[in-house]
């Protein structure tokens, strides 16, 4: 066998199978993290389209909030400005009809 066949197989050199990832969990173990799969995948850039529609979920689920926020700002106002105009309407009537007892007498 020759050497460069060696070296191919070199858990330390070596860019196949899983050796990347074996030098990830040993740079891991030794800065005391837990190593994990997609952790390795997501620091070498292989997620990159998953991290992106992760963020864009993150992003709508904010906005939806936001929006289902204002919806309910909006709806309350309208049910205080409706009370309040019912009441004047109230208001109104009340003193007609003291008014209107009044002029009977």
């Amino acid at each position: 066998m020759s050497e460069n066949n060696f070296n191919t197989s070199n858990p330390e050199t070596a860019n196949h199978h899983w050796f990347p990832f074996l030098r990830y969990k040993k740079e891991c173990e030794a800065a005391g993290k837990e190593a994990s799969v997609n952790e390795w995948m997501r620091a070498t850039g292989q997620l990159d389209a998953k991290i992106a529609h992760e963020e864009s979920v993150a992003l709508a689920a904010k906005i939806a909030a936001e929006k289902e926020a204002d919806a309910k700002k909006a709806i309350k106002k309208e049910a205080e400005e409706k009370k309040a105009a019912l009441k004047k309407d109230i208001q109104k009537s009340t003193k007609s009809i003291s008014e209107n007892e009044s002029a009977k007498n």
